[in-house]
């Protein structure tokens, strides 16, 4: 997934410096993967925490470790926030409607 959100982006970025801006290719749905992707990130990391919480008896072995469980959780929650404040801050309706009036 991570492969996938970033060839897009990239590619994106190539053709901006290209001086190209194919219709096709609309940069809010980028961050919108790219927020999709952040989501998926703290889920996953939500559900080992879970895991890792629960199967602390002796007859099912857990292999996460609590440091990066949290430390995932910290970078992808960090990584949310930031693509979220930046695509309300960039699409949202009334900061649009905000930089007109300027």
């Amino acid at each position: 997934m991570n492969f996938a959100v970033h060839a897009i982006m990239y590619g994106y970025f190539f053709l901006k410096c290209m001086k190209i801006k194919p219709p096709w290719m609309n940069p809010m749905l980028i961050t919108c993967a790219q927020i999709i992707q952040m989501i998926i990130g703290v889920a996953v990391q939500l559900i080992s925490f879970y895991y890792y919480k629960t199967t602390n008896n002796s007859s099912t072995e857990c292999n996460i470790q609590k440091q990066n469980v949290v430390a995932g959780g910290m970078m992808y929650g960090s990584y949310l926030f930031l693509f979220a404040q930046f695509f309300l801050g960039r699409y949202s309706i009334i900061n649009l409607s905000e930089k007109k009036m300027n």
